[in-house]
């Protein structure tokens, strides 16, 4: 999915979270988590293209799903079910916040990439046990930007 319509998409989260009455604060951690996960995106960027060659061929590369490495250290469900246990743990409803941001993220990522990915690509075991490899995670390995 794309970055603005990932903003996009923090919208309907923020109004979700609104009607069930979380307060202000709660709801700008879960859209700004929602939003703000995929800085992942610019570690991958760097590590697969060697440099920063500008936001143009940043985001042309990611959309195009023209990297051949794909680490998205924070793209993981694993994440997901240790942030809610630690806040649970904790009694925190912050971050249990920026949890539900980056649940709505994964969720909107994992339909709206179904036809780029291979089933399992956001748990980040997955994604290690083919050693980052994009060729073993695209569904298309044709694609891949070498």
């Amino acid at each position: 999915m794309k970055a603005s319509r990932h903003v996009a998409a923090a919208i309907p989260l923020a109004a979700l979270l609104y009607v069930a009455g979380r307060p202000p604060l709660e709801i700008a951690v879960a859209a700004s988590a929602s939003v703000l996960i995929d800085v992942d995106h610019l570690a991958d960027y760097v590590l697969c293209r060697g440099g920063w060659y500008g936001l143009g061929d940043f985001f042309q590369s990611c959309n195009e799903a023209r990297l051949n490495r794909l680490f998205l250290v924070l793209h993981a469900w694993e994440w997901i079910i240790l942030g809610g246990i630690a806040a649970l743990a904790a009694g925190s409803s912050l971050l249990g916040m920026a949890v539900c941001g980056m649940a709505w993220h994964l969720g909107l990522d994992a339909i709206g990439n179904r036809g780029v990915v291979l089933p399992g690509f956001y748990w980040f075991y997955h994604r290690a046990r083919a050693g980052f490899d994009a060729a073993r995670l695209y569904r298309d390995p044709s694609k891949i930007y070498v």
